[in-house]
């Protein structure tokens, strides 16, 4: 009975990680449109204004940050799996560094943070990659 009852439970633990990484696999795929969605913002706008949509995106991209951070040391992920977590976490701190760049040349008195073309570009590329990337380890994890 206790051999069942063990069974159970690492069978139970092993279709809840399951299910955790289908999630999160299936989440990513949203984020990496929202990502899409930004730099085809900061193209269109050639800046950054500090506005409603710009602090919800923002907000949403540190959420999944962490997110990814979990999902790296806690969830058990293939060689391709992992793929997704890590890039997602090298593009954070790559924006996080060129952000702190940016900010330091600024005027004390200029807010409004103009972002280079190339950099939205780049920016856009990777949520396009980072969505196709998902979908094709979501589609191949069921």
């Amino acid at each position: 009975m206790r051999a069942k009852l063990s069974f159970l439970l690492v069978s139970l633990s092993k279709n809840r990680f399951k299910v955790m990484l289908n999630l999160y696999l299936d989440l990513s795929i949203l984020i990496g449109l929202v990502v899409i969605y930004e730099a085809r913002y900061i193209l269109n706008t050639a800046s950054v204004p500090i506005n409603r949509i710009a602090i919800i995106t923002s907000l949403v991209e540190f959420t999944w940050m962490i997110i990814s951070i979990t999902a790296l040391f806690k969830l058990p992920l293939s060689a391709v799996q992992i793929l997704v977590p890590t890039l997602y976490i090298t593009h954070n701190l790559i924006g996080w560094a060129y952000g702190f760049i940016l900010a330091a040349r600024q005027q004390e008195e200029d807010f409004k943070v103009t972002i280079p073309r190339w950099y939205a570009i780049f920016s856009y590329t990777f949520g396009v990659v980072f969505t196709v990337l998902c979908i094709f380890v979501s589609y191949n994890s069921l």
